[in-house]
């Protein structure tokens, strides 16, 4: 997911909380950086429901392939800026809705709303530790490669609606989170 900033949020902008943790140490990194976690683990959480119920994969699923990236950056004019985002690599087929028929054809789907479709030319075998869908690259027995499905960020901007809601819940969380956070460095809590 593309970079989310944090410059301006209602009543505790990041020159606010500068200000109120001016004199701990490495307090703003504590305050915001807890306050842009949280946030992060409840956007994730509304994104993941939003994707689970649009494709067939669990939610379990997305999350573990799924990671968060927060960065507290202090510039030469004493200026701090936040910048969070979501990785993830593509996900295996085979932990979507892929099943094996009777005849020996692998049936998947990625999308909920779709049938199983045959993939005549797939296996499912297992190389090394990992089992997979594959698929012969040649008519030769090797080369194969596998078959992937999205990856969990890339299924959030396959519609503009779950950024959006996701982008809401991550601001009113990082709101209501960012004061309890000052308050708890300011009292020295969580040392």
């Amino acid at each position: 997911m593309s970079p989310v900033y944090f410059d301006d949020i209602g009543d505790f902008n990041l020159d606010r909380v500068t200000r109120l943790l001016a004199g701990i140490p490495g307090g703003v990194y504590k305050a915001v950086g807890s306050a842009i976690k949280r946030a992060a683990q409840r956007g994730l959480t509304v994104g993941m429901k939003i994707v689970s119920e649009e494709y067939a994969i669990s939610q379990g699923e997305l999350k573990r392939r799924t990671k968060n990236i927060n960065t507290v950056v202090k510039d030469e004019k004493g200026s701090y800026s936040v910048t969070f985002g979501y990785r993830g690599n593509v996900i295996p087929l085979i932990q979507f809705d892929t099943r094996i028929d009777r005849s020996g054809r692998v049936m998947t789907r990625v999308l909920r709303q779709n049938a199983r479709q045959a993939l005549d030319r797939a296996f499912v075998a297992s190389v090394g530790s990992h089992t997979g869908v594959f698929e012969r690259v040649t008519k030769a027995r090797k080369p194969i490669k596998e078959l992937f499905g999205p990856s969990a960020v890339q299924a959030f901007y396959a519609r503009e609606e779950t950024v959006d809601k996701m982008d809401e819940v991550i601001y009113s969380t990082y709101e209501s989170r960012i004061e309890h956070e000052v308050t708890r460095v300011l009292n020295g809590w969580g040392r």
